[in-house]
């Protein structure tokens, strides 16, 4: 009994400990500095709200992907030991540099020129400089600076790669983009925010430069449904954000601190019920794999006149994609893009958008036809891709759309 008493102390006081280290994880200073008291509660705008209707893409469906093709031009990117690239989560442009954000042993940062030439890997690790538990990334052009969000940290670099500094977060969130004299957050429920004093309930949260929170918006949905790796920020020419199943794309405005609901994605045909959502996560996937239904998870890309819609469907194991010409309002997508091999390489799904250009990329294979009998891409490209094997680094393809 002697021993079995001692053992419950034990764990009592290893309670009382891990209690105690969750209360105090962020100081009285730190929760100050947030200045919660003065943030106040956007609301959305609804006023041009634009529907647009995705029942026409239920099912497997082929569409033409190669007559939406303008122009492409290719970025091999240098293979050499320091780096080589794992599954790739995030690619940002800039007008010098290109940052891949990827896998590679836990996550790291991947800097090369607009070339494709291997500038410096930031990588995993506890040193001065080096990621750890890296959750997003962005480019600060006010500041001119790249910046790491690892949780709880932001570091800061010079656009070569080079360490500024590091600072320790009042909170915690899941993407960030910066802004001029801020930054915007996404953050969920899960990321350990109960010192926000009920502001923790909505998703999407500006601070300035020294993480006062100014204001919050989109009250936050389905919390018990996780999702890991999607993005629901998107910063190109504009600001749009997006929730994990709310069908609105919202436009911020960070000049006037605004948020407007942009557009509303009609398929409700068959749609997901929302009690499925409410409900626990095991059961949510058991709906899903048993019944067909479409839900948007939230993955979109905006290059000016187009954007780029993605659904998901479980129960056919389908993920249609949606190009729409903003101008003329015309949809085109569906599940498999015909291309043809001879023409140009495997880019139906793009994963990121730059100025007017989408982008991809590719394993490369030195078999593949397009390497020499492409009309679309360029002599010069064809010589930097043509020697390409598998063993190589992806190349990035970034492609302009026609008009539709």
């Amino acid at each position: 009994m002697k021993y079995y008493f001692i053992i419950f102390i034990l764990f009592g006081l290893l309670g009382c400990s891990r209690k105690k280290e969750t209360n105090e994880r962020y100081t009285a200073e730190q929760i100050s500095s947030l200045h919660l008291e003065h943030s106040r509660v956007l609301v959305s705008e609804k006023d041009s709200l634009i529907p647009i209707d995705l029942n026409q893409f239920y099912g497997k469906r082929n569409f033409d992907f190669q007559s939406l093709v303008k122009e492409i031009r290719l970025v091999p990117l240098e293979t050499i030991e320091e780096s080589l690239v794992d599954a790739i989560y995030k690619v940002i442009p800039t007008a010098t540099y290109i940052y891949v954000y990827d896998r590679y042993k836990r996550g790291g940062i991947v800097i090369f020129d607009q070339e494709g030439k291997f500038v410096k890997r930031i990588p995993n690790g506890p040193g001065p400089g080096e990621l750890s538990r890296l959750y997003d990334i962005d480019f600060d052009e006010e500041n001119d600076q790249l910046i790491a969000y690892e949780h709880s940290f932001l570091s800061f670099y010079k656009p070569d790669g080079e360490f500024i500094r590091q600072v320790r977060l009042p909170f915690g969130f899941y993407n960030i983009v910066a802004i001029p004299n801020g930054y915007l957050m996404f953050s969920s429920s899960g990321d350990g925010n109960e010192h926000m004093q009920g502001l923790e309930q909505y998703n999407l949260w500006v601070t300035d430069k020294n993480f006062k929170v100014i204001s919050v918006a989109l009250s936050s949905y389905y919390d018990n449904i996780n999702y890991s790796w999607y993005r629901y920020l998107y910063k190109n020419q504009k600001i749009m954000v997006t929730q994990k199943f709310n069908d609105t794309i919202y436009q911020y405005n960070a000049k006037a601190n605004r948020l407007q609901a942009k557009y509303l994605l009609d398929f409700q045909d068959k749609k997901l019920p929302q009690r499925y959502l409410e409900g626990n996560y095991e059961e949510f996937k058991r709906t899903l794999k048993n019944n067909d239904y479409y839900f948007f998870i939230g993955e979109y890309l905006d290059i000016g006149e187009f954007q780029v819609i993605y659904l998901d469907n479980w129960y056919n194991n389908l993920r249609p994609i949606i190009y729409r010409n903003k101008r003329s309002g015309n949809l085109v997508g569906g599940t498999h893009g015909d291309i043809k091999i001879s023409e140009l390489p495997p880019l139906v799904f793009p994963k990121s958008a730059y100025g007017n250009e989408l982008i991809s990329w590719y394993i490369p294979n030195k078999d593949f036809p397009f390497n020499t009998k492409s009309n679309i891409i360029s002599g010069e490209d064809k010589k930097k891709i043509k020697d390409l094997t598998k063993e190589d680094n992806p190349v990035l393809v970034f492609f302009r759309l026609n008009d539709f």
